[in-house]
């Protein structure tokens, strides 16, 4: 009886959370913000039965009732009692700042992996032969690189994190691309580093906030042979906002972090922008803007951070289409001729460069 007891009991605590979980359950129980899929159920075939098990094991994994839930209490506890936070891409700062480590942001932050002579010459040469795709046709082309975080708020990473050389990746690849082509970079690294009157990035995200995203904007204005507005000219205030990309990485809940908004007013307000989503996942969206300053079309080929720069880039030209590079063929191009193209890659993923180029420029372009 005791046997049939324990038994009994045991099946109990494996099932009744995932009989309660769907009573109680809330949105923060559904889906994961670990910016990755999560692994489906697995379809079983006689071909591939060896993986099958840890297929079933990682969707279980996945799925498990109250998941999230129990990452978050573990993110707490790390981050109360041993100060860190638990996820291998996300460094906690200073006075409630997180920096990223995955990718080549760690790397870049210390200056370990500068690029090689021969790899800054193929990714510059790249470039290059984009750039003379464009303008053969009359097309003016620019690239912006939007530095890392951890290049700006340096000062907020903790202390053991010691640089070991004091130059960065972009200034090597717009070196090589002064000396062997007329390519405008815009770089605004410079800017954000001798303007600390403003908060250019989000404390708890990788990314640029709006203040952040005007200033790329005014640039790009400015390089096209605009009218730009600095800053100190229209108003900026910061509001609360939700947590970012970094401690959604490891489920930190938003009563343990703060971060803010930049709202930025005064520039184009009165305008209306008419926003066309090609595809119904904003990779591919056509902005159209009447009495804008400046009728050109200008096409913008981004990545994340060009999410910043459609708060303000199409207040002041007629029309800006932002192509995701994930989403992005260079037929589309024909479809709305552009009279500049801008092309926004973040400091950490130079290396990406070949990738894009090749959706940017037919095959056989010299």
């Amino acid at each position: 009886m005791i046997k049939k007891i324990m038994i009994g009991g045991f099946w109990a605590l494996v099932l009744l959370p995932n009989l309660l979980f769907p009573l109680v359950k809330g949105s923060g129980d559904s889906g994961s913000a670990e910016n990755r899929t999560l692994a489906e159920f697995p379809v079983f075939q006689a071909k591939d039965f060896e993986a099958y098990p840890s297929e079933v094991d990682s969707y279980i994994n996945d799925h498990a009732a109250f998941r999230n839930r129990f990452l978050s209490i573990n993110s707490v506890l790390n981050l109360k009692l041993f100060g860190y936070a638990d996820s291998q891409d996300v460094i906690r700062g200073k006075e409630g700042w997180y920096f990223f480590a995955g990718g080549m942001s760690l790397f870049d932050a210390l200056g370990t992996e500068p690029f090689y002579q021969d790899d800054v010459a193929m990714i510059g040469n790249e470039i290059i032969r984009a750039a003379n795709y464009y303008e053969g046709r009359g097309i003016p082309f620019l690239m912006m690189i939007p530095p890392n975080k951890e290049g700006v708020y340096r000062e907020y990473m903790p202390d053991c994190y010691e640089r070991v050389w004091d130059g960065n990746r972009p200034a090597q690849l717009e070196e090589y691309l002064r000396e062997h082509s007329g390519i405008t970079v815009l770089d605004p690294r410079e800017y954000f580093n001798t303007n600390r009157d403003y908060t250019w990035y989000y404390k708890t995200d990788t990314h640029w906030n709006f203040a952040g995203g005007y200033v790329g904007s005014q640039i790009i204005i400015e390089a096209l042979g605009g009218t730009g507005v600095p800053i100190e000219d229209v108003t900026v205030t910061y509001e609360e906002g939700a947590p970012g990309d970094l401690v959604n990485l490891f489920h930190l809940p938003e009563k343990y972090c703060s971060d803010e908004t930049a709202v930025i007013t005064g520039f184009g307000d009165h305008l209306a922008v008419h926003v066309e989503d090609v595809l119904g996942d904003k990779n591919i969206l056509h902005m159209s803007t009447p009495g804008a300053p400046d009728g050109r079309r200008i096409a913008v080929i981004r990545d994340s951070f060009g999410t910043a720069l459609m708060d303000k880039l199409p207040r002041y030209f007629a029309n800006v289409d932002f192509y995701h590079w994930q989403a992005f063929d260079y037929t589309m191009l024909e479809e709305n001729p552009p009279d500049a193209v801008v092309y926004e890659i973040v400091e950490r993923d130079l290396t990406r460069i070949p990738q894009d180029v090749a959706k940017m420029v037919p095959g056989d372009a010299g």
